[in-house]
């Protein structure tokens, strides 16, 4: 389970790193990322935060077998290139 107080940067964190590595990845890679980055999350707790981006329609993501492959929709861009704000993801870009 991932601390409250840290949520919101993660879903910034996975934003950041869809945006980043060309807008589509699943949750065993994007945990993967993560733990590279320091953020040694368990790929359920990936996968859950994915579920809220999803519900916030900042990315859409789909089922395929054991994987969530995500994609970064336009307001998840806007948020990774700074240009949105929204409440439960971190407001800056991460590893600045």
């Amino acid at each position: 389970m991932i601390p409250a107080a840290i949520v919101p940067l993660i879903r910034r964190a996975i934003l950041d790193l869809l945006n980043d590595i060309g807008g589509e990845q699943n949750d065993d890679v994007l945990a993967m990322l993560l733990a590279q980055l320091g953020h040694r999350i368990a790929r359920r707790d990936v996968a859950d935060q994915l579920r809220w981006l999803a519900e916030q329609k900042l990315i859409a993501s789909e089922e395929l077998g054991p994987f969530i492959v995500a994609r970064i929709l336009v307001d998840g861009r806007d948020i990774a290139e700074g240009r949105l704000v929204v409440e439960g993801v971190w407001r800056h870009k991460t590893g600045d």
